[in-house]
């Protein structure tokens, strides 16, 4: 694909655009470098470090990487990179850019700056390729200095014994008045490459940065509408949502079944209620499916079955008209225009579910995301004891919550 770039009298845009050339690119220097050059030039720079880029890349691909798991493929260093920073420095998976960043700008340790300047090795010099012809037969590097050098009107430069590239002013200026075309431009390459390296992966373009917000309070007001008339328990400890409980374990929160940095979603038939203690324990995981994955398709079942139920008035009717069409997602396309999907039975119902759920699961744990199991997890040996809780349980949602839902 070809993409139209702003023209310019003053730089030739027919070889910038070249920079990234699709059909070639098999790891994510190059518009990782092109983007850290952005950021400076931003900023008001002519006069960038070679470190200054390095850093721009790692701490850019640190959240896609670390908390979204992409593949970057076998040619690609920065997953390296990243993985003996993480061996050496506590920094979150979702941490802010520019805290990942200024964290590896200033680290001192020899192994990982030596790491880091693999960086350095080839990606600057080979970005500029489509300016200049060079014969096999020569010092590549060394060639591209010297032309650089000899050329007024080059994109950049290398200064302070090939350390530093100074951006010609023509190109600043280009750069600078075209940032968000540009910026935008570099992203859509970064996804093309993603998705080439990551085929079966949902929502690509939404897993190179953290979201600004995140909100669960639908879900929240739902299953606490639930558990105030059926009961609600937690099936990653099999413990009921007491008052005891939630004294030991943490109050209610919404855990995804299949990890959000995968799916990207907040649908309805992936979420289920947990203790907070347990759903932090949890954390990016992906749950045992041979221990949870029957329970989690009944208690969604049990919920399905009671948002398309007669009882709601008012706002929570409202709200479960609203919550209902996540289901959609999980039937067959032919019953999108029907409303046979509204009526179906338990045993069908679980049966989409975990049709659906299965090659989620399949491919994120594929990705590198762990499996998980609850170490605190009670075993009900004797059923009267199962019913016993559970009948426990309704009074006590309801006591707490109660208020929350007038």
């Amino acid at each position: 694909m070809q993409i139209c770039l702003p023209q310019s009298l003053e730089v030739d845009t027919r070889l910038f655009v070249k920079l990234m050339d699709y059909n070639t690119q098999s790891a994510s220097y190059k518009p990782l470098w092109l983007a850290g050059i952005l950021e400076e030039v931003i900023k008001g720079n002519k006069k960038i470090s070679f470190k200054t880029i390095a850093c721009h890349m790692i701490s850019k691909v640190w959240y896609p990487i670390v908390h979204c798991k992409l593949s970057f493929g076998s040619q690609d260093s920065l997953p390296k990179i990243i993985k003996a920073i993480q061996a050496k420095y506590d920094i979150k998976a979702d941490e802010k850019i520019s805290v990942i960043y200024d964290t590896i700008y200033h680290i001192e340790d020899k192994e990982i700056l030596k790491q880091i300047s693999v960086l350095y090795n080839m990606v600057p010099y080979r970005l500029l390729s489509p300016f200049y012809k060079i014969s096999r037969e020569e010092n590549f590097n060394k060639r591209m200095r010297e032309l650089t050098n000899q050329d007024e009107s080059a994109f950049y430069r290398f200064i302070e014994d090939g350390k530093v590239i100074e951006i010609g002013e023509q190109w600043y200026s280009y750069l600078y008045n075209n940032q968000v075309i540009i910026n935008a431009w570099i992203e859509y390459s970064l996804v093309y490459f993603l998705q080439k390296k990551n085929p079966n992966v949902p929502a690509i373009p939404l897993k190179l940065t953290p979201p600004d917000k995140r909100s669960l309070g639908d879900a929240t007001k739902l299953w606490k509408y639930f558990g105030s008339i059926r009961g609600l328990s937690d099936i990653y400890i099999n413990k009921p949502f007491t008052e005891k409980n939630m004294e030991q374990y943490g109050g209610l929160s919404i855990d995804h079944f299949i990890p959000w940095s995968f799916v990207l979603h907040d649908e309805i038939w992936n979420l289920t209620p947990s203790f907070k203690n347990i759903n932090s324990s949890k954390n990016n995981a992906l749950p045992d499916l041979k221990i949870y994955m029957k329970d989690f398709c009944m208690m969604q079942y049990q919920l399905f079955d009671f948002i398309r139920s007669d009882i709601h008035e008012g706002k929570q009717k409202q709200l479960m008209n609203k919550l209902l069409e996540d289901y959609v997602h999980i039937m067959p396309s032919r019953y999108e225009e029907t409303h046979e999907w509204y009526q179906i039975g338990q045993d069908r119902f679980m049966d989409y579910l975990s049709d659906t759920i299965m090659p989620l699961y399949q491919i994120a744990y594929n990705q590198g995301y762990d499996i998980w199991k609850c170490k605190d997890r009670v075993i009900y040996s004797d059923l009267s004891v199962q019913k016993e809780a559970q009948s426990y349980i309704a009074e006590s949602v309801e006591s707490i919550y109660g208020k929350e839902l007038e």
